[in-house]
């Protein structure tokens, strides 16, 4: 199983995530301040990034327009997340049936 960091699985950071972008909806998020280094750094107007955590708890929370209005690399970011949580539930699950627990 893929190791985070300092020894936290991948899967419980991942899970994590997914469940507070499930939990927090984007309205409350775009209210929010804008916290973009890259923007504040280099002073322009905005990165690629801008807008990723919204555009993910829409994504979480079925509203696929408005994700992509905040930022469409969503398309490649969620189902990304998705495809490495389920990857490590396999793999978690595989130890568990070879490991006899």
């Amino acid at each position: 199983m893929a190791v985070f960091c300092k020894g936290i699985s991948r899967w419980m950071v991942l899970s994590l995530a997914v469940l507070v972008l499930m939990a927090v909806p984007p309205e409350v998020l775009a209210r929010g301040p804008d916290l973009c280094l890259w923007k504040h750094l280099f002073r322009i107007q905005a990165c690629p990034a801008c807008g990723s955590t919204r555009a993910l708890a829409a994504f979480f929370h079925g509203q696929l327009t408005q994700a992509l209005a905040y930022n469409r690399n969503v398309l490649l970011t969620g189902p990304l997340l998705i495809g490495l949580l389920l990857q490590d539930a396999v793999t978690g699950s595989k130890r568990l049936v070879i490991g006899g627990f």
